[in-house]
């Protein structure tokens, strides 16, 4: 890896593969903090800072969803953790399904929260602000080429718009036991977040009250959510 990312590393081994938790677009580890507050009671938790996020330098060449997939195996080799819980929110949920398709070995389990495997799985309004805000930003870097700001905040939008581009095939590749975990007001559309569960060869699909961000307002049901998978996957 051309770069070294941030990570936090809480809790201790229990015999069980370490929580490995990637936050979504333009977030950081800290997007976690009732995640780890939580879970590092009774077992050992990573979060990381994806690369060009938070404390996590941006290196250079592609800035892609892929790239950061790449990035999290070649930690955990790095980390010799041969087999990992995944939990992604958001983009960080992208990512994690890349991994697993990927490399589904060092996937023990995968909760996919707030995820999409194509832009158009976000609900119409939502994909068109972010579609309306990248085409704004896009105009504004050309008139300041030289704006690295201007030109991060397009990276960024950049992932939403263009990425992820996962299929069925792409999911089918994945051996881990997986939950779809939703808010019942997501930015993600219903009928997607069923459509990725349907893809998963053994999945569950758990929709918990509030909207993209319940890993904060709803931290209570999210982590029971994943409480339950753990125990119902001895993970």
């Amino acid at each position: 890896m051309d770069i070294k990312l941030f990570y936090t590393d809480n809790g201790n081994e229990n015999g069980k593969a370490p929580l490995v938790l990637l936050h979504g677009n333009g977030g950081n580890a800290s997007s976690f903090f009732y995640v780890v507050d939580h879970f590092m009671k009774s077992r050992r938790v990573i979060t990381i800072d994806t690369r060009g996020h938070g404390r996590s330098p941006k290196g250079e060449g592609e800035f892609t969803l892929k790239r950061f997939a790449r990035d999290v195996y070649e930690f955990l080799g790095e980390m010799k953790i041969e087999k990992a819980v995944i939990v992604g929110y958001s983009d960080g949920g992208n990512i994690a399904m890349i991994l697993a398709s990927e490399h589904p070995e060092v996937v023990e389990a995968l909760v996919l929260n707030g995820a999409n495997m194509f832009p158009s799985g976000l609900r119409d309004k939502d994909l068109k602000s972010i579609t309306s805000a990248y085409k704004k930003v896009k105009k504004a870097l050309r008139r300041s080429p030289n704006n690295s700001g201007i030109k991060d905040e397009l990276d960024l939008l950049t992932l939403m718009v263009k990425e992820p581009n996962l299929t069925a095939e792409d999911l089918a590749k994945i051996t881990a036991p997986s939950l779809v975990l939703v808010g019942s007001r997501d930015v993600i559309k219903p009928e997607h977040s069923e459509y990725i569960a349907s893809c998963l060869p053994v999945s569950r699909l758990k929709i918990v009250e509030g909207g993209h961000n319940i890993v904060k307002s709803n931290s209570a049901d999210y982590i029971a959510a994943l409480e339950q998978f753990f125990a119902e996957f001895d993970v």
